[in-house]
């Protein structure tokens, strides 16, 4: 389908199967533009996302990172995003060491930022947007813009589900060095510590119903 769209701003880039990480890097290193939204292919952006976006980051040019709230799509049923919804830079930094607000197929960031803060980071296989936000936020703001712009299509077959311990282990470590970036409630960060060492022990399909 892709081929078939006559547009010069339109890059198809292949390689062979590499990882995501990998991937990721090799489409930014192909990117001329200024600012990097994100999607993943069973996700879609509403018609809106990049137009609200891009005005929100061209006026406020001290922000590096912006995303927005998002719906999630189950079996055919939207719902609103289970994880907690905090909105300004001042919210996210209080919280970004208990657990991670952002979708990664919602945000944008700035080309220049993400190579000046190193990119993904390959020793991370499935929080690697996790990581990529701490740093990002130590270079500049963090937005979340109150209004849904993106869907993420949850299902049980997802990379991230079938590696879910991997993920509780990449966090717990991203946790740390962001409670040591931007501080946070020592019980806060201990009870979300805790969560997550009580899901190591736990099924995939009892974590993703509990959210851990």
């Amino acid at each position: 389908m892709l081929q078939q769209v006559e547009d010069p701003r339109i890059r198809i880039i292949k390689q062979n199967n590499q990882g995501q990480v990998n991937a990721l890097i090799t489409g930014i290193e192909h990117a001329q533009g200024e600012l990097i939204a994100r999607i993943d292919q069973d996700d879609y952006s509403l018609p809106e996302r990049l137009m609200r976006q891009v005005k929100f980051m061209d006026a406020h040019p001290n922000t590096t990172l912006c995303s927005s709230r998002f719906q999630e799509l189950y079996n055919g049923n939207l719902t609103p995003q289970k994880v907690q919804f905090a909105q300004t830079d001042t919210e996210i930094k209080k919280i970004i060491s208990y657990f991670n607000p952002f979708a990664h197929s919602a945000v944008m960031f700035r080309r220049e930022s993400y190579l000046m803060s190193g990119g993904y980071d390959k020793r991370f296989l499935i929080a690697m947007d996790y990581d990529l936000f701490i740093r990002l936020m130590e270079m500049g703001e963090a937005h979340n813009i109150d209004e849904v712009l993106t869907v993420i299509r949850m299902h049980d077959e997802s990379y991230s589900m079938k590696k879910s311990r991997l993920k509780i282990i990449e966090s717990i470590k991203i946790r740390c060095r962001a409670y040591s970036k931007f501080g946070g409630n020592p019980l806060f960060a201990g009870f979300f510590l805790l969560k997550s060492i009580v899901g190591l022990a736990l099924p995939s399909w009892l974590k993703a119903k509990i959210n851990i």
